[in-house]
């Protein structure tokens, strides 16, 4: 995933600013899974899926706030999108917390396809038109 390029900029400070906290975070995973010489990944793993749980809230939070006082009328769709990876997050979670040295590795490659899923469609896609629509309305 490496870093987040000027293509990922929605032009809202704040918010970009947060969405590079979710590359650092899938980077970490990236790092973590590929780490062949670390025998026991549990605690980082734990670590990871705890940063993006903290980050979502605060992020999701702060862009509802935003698209709220901007009255974005495609707000609920959005919000549906929030829940529906926070949903994904909380199962892969539960997975985590069954995690053996056998699965371990197959759980951090779902977590990383799924963020780095998110950051491509959500981020790139639908959050930089959420911005470009917002502001298209005044």
């Amino acid at each position: 995933m490496n870093t987040m390029g000027p293509e990922y900029n929605t032009g809202i400070a704040v918010l970009d600013e947060q969405h590079q906290q979710l590359f650092r975070l899938t980077n970490q995973a990236q790092t973590l899974l590929k780490d062949q010489n670390m025998l026991y990944k549990f605690d980082e793993l734990k670590e990871i899926l705890d940063g993006i749980r903290s980050y979502t809230l605060s992020h999701f939070a702060e862009e509802e706030t935003f698209m709220k006082n901007a009255a974005y009328d495609k707000l609920d769709e959005h919000l549906a999108l929030h829940q529906k990876f926070l949903d994904n997050l909380t199962r892969i979670d539960e997975e985590a917390s069954r995690v053996s040295l056998g699965t371990q590795d197959s759980i951090l490659r779902e977590l990383l396809d799924y963020l780095t899923e998110w950051l491509q469609r959500h981020i790139l896609m639908i959050d930089k038109e959420m911005v470009k629509e917002i502001e298209a309305a005044g």
